[in-house]
């Protein structure tokens, strides 16, 4: 039978608790699984040192010196961060390890000039690091991100890193780029034109999975912030207490050995002395395990809750660019329509004056022309042959010289007829100015409303091109973000079996120790004998009644 917490038993469980093929494989392509294990023990990335460099700097700071396969670098802290923000920025959709926290000012208040080298705080950050480095290792596609590999390699430092792809060509911001591949050179125009909201709002069509996911990281997050760490850590702090009592206790129970005379008694005095130690010292490494082994992972997963609201509030903005960029495509649309609109009629309008204006100019100008010379001469003529003709008795007809008056009174109108025609000296500069100032308008107007069209055509193309690209977008970030929290629930039961497996090993580690230790005392106090109390003078206590039914000496 396998024991719990041997490395069997932790070998056995850890591949049952392997990555579903089905999750990640259809998202990220062909990318290596591996065992899940629970603290990561398949990496072979150590850090082995943290030394103080002021390599390339007036003052110095602290580097780790991390060993991998084949590579020794020396990386500081700003390093590790700066590694962490470009892998969140190139794999939005991954759940990322977190890092340990910074000094505090209360580090830097209560151990002034010595934070920053300070063994305790400085041992604790090169394992949380390590871990950090570990687990990316053992992510089946952040394992062989360029990126990381570069980090471990001694060649590359930070900056030269950064002056490479896929960093050089990274977005500002990741929502404008594919989340396959964020720093793609080669990825689509139309991503430019997407809207790129800074806060979440309300979606119009909500994720029911995802909102249950954000209801979930909230409730982790509060039960890890605000109940397991403050319990863990009250614990430690009266198990620290414990541990100073019992230091006291056994140099009060080793001094008192010293000032005894009889031999027997004084080893009693000293044994249980020792025990008293032994259970101090084993109490203070119990805590120092504890440290790394039960207070940094939980310290880890509270750090984790807020990276999964991270990255769920990464893909709500997401989604909600996605319904912005479906009202934006509908805005340009009507927009569209309507300039196309003014314009059709704007054309009907110019075909209906050119048509006008080309009809009315020949039928004018003939009538003017021909007028005077039929009605002064011909109709004169055609009045005396109508004279000379009896006129039908049939029809009554007025008197003949009454319609003579009408070639007259249509002479005199149509001879001033060009008069009226507006003349430059009547118009002057200003008319002619107007003319042409409405003549310019009309074709600036024209002319920026064409413009508008096209641009509105070019526009919602990209648009329309854009949304198609980022609803299969959605849909990757959606797969991919659910792989990323499958993971993540199967790594979480993984490492709080292990987190409880050391407990209760560091718990057992402890008491047998501590039954060794008390073991020997007891034998030497078990041989104390009624000898030990001869010749010791009797205590006379004074009596002190407080009743009828109290003590007396001699009762």
């Amino acid at each position: 039978m396998t024991e719990p917490g041997s490395a069997s038993g932790v070998k056995s469980m850890a591949t049952t608790l392997t990555l579903n093929e089905n999750d990640e494989s259809a998202v990220h392509g062909s990318a290596p699984h591996g065992a899940l294990t629970p603290a990561d023990e398949s990496s072979p990335i150590r850090i082995v040192d943290a030394i103080s460099s002021s390599e390339f700097s007036k003052t110095s700071y602290i580097v780790y010196v991390i060993v991998s396969p084949g590579h020794e670098s020396k990386r500081r802290y700003s390093d590790f961060e700066a590694l962490r923000e470009a892998l969140v920025e190139l794999h939005p959709t991954l759940i990322l390890p977190p890092l340990p926290s910074k000094h505090t000012l209360v580090d830097y208040a209560t151990k002034q000039g010595r934070a920053k080298s300070d063994p305790a705080l400085l041992a604790r950050r090169k394992r949380m690091l390590e871990r950090f480095l570990r687990r990316i290792d053992t992510h089946p596609v952040l394992r062989i991100d360029v990126v990381f590999r570069r980090f471990l390699d001694a060649r590359y430092t930070w900056h030269e890193i950064t002056r490479l792809p896929p960093l050089s060509t990274l977005p500002k911001n990741n929502l404008a780029a594919p989340p396959q591949n964020p720093a793609d050179p080669d990825a689509p125009v139309c991503y430019s034109v997407l809207p790129l909201p800074l806060h979440p709002g309300k979606l119009a069509a909500p994720h029911k999975r995802f909102q249950e996911s954000e209801a979930f990281t909230d409730r982790f997050q509060t039960h890890m912030g605000h109940t397991m760490e403050p319990a863990n850590r009250r614990l430690m702090r009266r198990w620290y207490d414990i541990a100073a009592d019992m230091a006291d206790m056994g140099a009060l129970l080793n001094a008192q050995s010293v000032a005894e005379h009889h031999r027997a008694l004084a080893t009693a005095f000293e044994r249980t002395g020792q025990a008293a130690d032994t259970n101090y010292l084993s109490l203070t490494e119990m805590l120092a395990g504890w440290e790394a082994q039960i207070a940094e992972p939980l310290y880890e997963y509270t750090q984790y809750a807020s990276i999964l609201q991270r990255i769920i509030r990464w893909r709500h903005l997401k989604h909600q660019q996605f319904e912005l960029a479906q009202e934006m495509l509908e805005d340009k649309r009507r927009r569209l329509h309507e300039l196309e609109r003014i314009e059709a009629n704007s054309a009907r309008l110019m075909q209906a004056l050119e048509n006008g204006g080309h009809g009315l100019v020949p039928r004018a100008t003939p009538v003017r022309a021909a007028a005077p010379t039929v009605s002064v001469y011909g109709r004169a003529a055609e009045d005396e042959e109508d004279e000379e003709e009896p006129p039908a008795a049939a029809e009554p007809e007025p008197p003949a010289p009454a319609p003579k008056p009408q070639p007259a009174a249509r002479a005199d109108a149509s001879a001033p007829a060009p008069a009226p025609a507006p003349s430059p000296a009547r118009r002057g500069f200003l008319g002619s100015l107007s003319d042409s100032l409405a003549q310019m308008m009309d074709m600036n107007s024209d002319s920026t409303r064409q413009s508008s069209i096209s641009r509105l055509r070019e526009e919602t193309i990209l648009l329309q091109e854009a949304m198609d690209l980022t609803a299969k977008d959605l849909d990757f970030c959606n797969r991919t973000i659910q792989a990323s929290l499958d993971r993540f629930q199967r790594l979480k039961v993984a490492d709080f079996r292990q987190l409880m497996l050391d407990l209760v090993r560091l718990h057992r580690d402890m008491c047998a120790k501590n039954l060794e230790a008390w073991r020997a005392a007891k034998e030497a106090v078990d041989e104390v004998g009624p000898d030990a109390w001869a010749g010791m003078p009797e205590a006379h206590l004074a009596p002190k009644r407080r009743g009828p039914h109290a003590w007396r000496p001699d009762a």
